[in-house]
């Protein structure tokens, strides 16, 4: 049984058996993202306060679709920054824009106020656990008035993540998905945008429209109602567990990943030097 190189989630034959015997019911927008904000904060290992000052919440496809169009608003006059190891999508759509991977956000690396903006995140995607810079970074980010957008990709898979919003102003938008949490939801694209001021575009467009997926939607608010944030967890702790301790792993934050070593796991290196984040989801499923 290989570990893989991307991130895939668990084959939970519970999630499977629930999504087989659904007959999701059709959900309005703003029942779904009412239900996903309640949803990121009924947990009792990871915590997002400040998420009610963003008072605007979209359908997305997946987070992908908010970095799409984060990247669009800010191209013609910011840079686009990440960290090195973080979600390798970024340098996808980011081809014929300026863009850069730091090793670190620091003022040394900035041209000046207003001139970048930042995906991150939380867990950071190379080390599975929150990026340890990242309060700092958030600062900076303050300071030099960069718009962030906050990616909860792994907030269904994760633990001990708190931030506080109210205290970087800099976050501007935050997206989540249930592809990393729930098997048999990865392809149907089931995420969120928050905003804290309207945003005029073409997310927010397709759902003034009406043209949101209502199927996706459906699915997800059965999902929220069913299976709580910390529900991987609670879950797969223990096996989680011995899995990293059979396989020589660094514990993570998220239960679908481990570290391991560049003797045995060189070709999962991402990008941070000595790093090597293993994704083990295919030891801990059930069918």
């Amino acid at each position: 049984m290989p570990a893989i190189r991307g991130a895939r989630p668990i084959r939970n034959k519970e999630v499977l058996d629930f999504h087989n015997t659904l007959q999701p019911k059709e959900v309005s927008t703003e029942e779904y993202t009412n239900t996903f904000r309640e949803w990121i904060n009924y947990s009792d290992t990871k915590s997002l306060n400040g998420l009610d000052k963003f008072t605007f919440a979209d359908y997305t496809q997946g987070t992908s679709q908010t970095f799409d169009h984060f990247a669009m608003k800010h191209l013609h006059k910011r840079q686009i920054l990440a960290l090195q190891g973080e979600f390798q999508y970024h340098r996808c759509i980011t081809k014929f824009a300026e863009f850069k991977e730091l090793m670190h956000i620091h003022p040394d690396f900035l041209y000046g106020k207003d001139l970048h903006a930042l995906v991150i995140s939380a867990p950071f995607s190379d080390f599975g656990c929150i990026h340890p810079e990242f309060e700092l970074i958030m600062d900076h980010c303050n300071n030099f008035e960069i718009p962030v957008c906050l990616d909860l990709a792994y907030w269904g898979i994760a633990k001990n993540v708190h931030i506080d919003l109210d205290k970087y102003e800099c976050i501007k938008e935050v997206t989540c998905s249930l592809s990393k949490p729930f098997f048999t939801l990865e392809n149907h694209r089931v995420g969120v945008r928050f905003t804290r001021n309207y945003t005029d575009d073409g997310i927010s467009m397709l759902n003034e429209v009406k043209m949101a997926n209502n199927y996706s939607m459906a699915l997800g608010v059965e999902y929220m109602r069913r299976f709580s944030p910390d529900y991987n967890w609670q879950k797969y702790s223990d096996l989680y567990q011995e899995v990293c301790h059979e396989q020589d792993l660094v514990w993570t934050d998220t239960v679908i990943f481990g570290l391991g070593d560049d003797v045995r796991h060189q070709e999962f290196h991402r990008g941070v030097p000595g790093n090597y984040r293993v994704c083990i989801s295919e030891f801990l499923g059930d069918c």
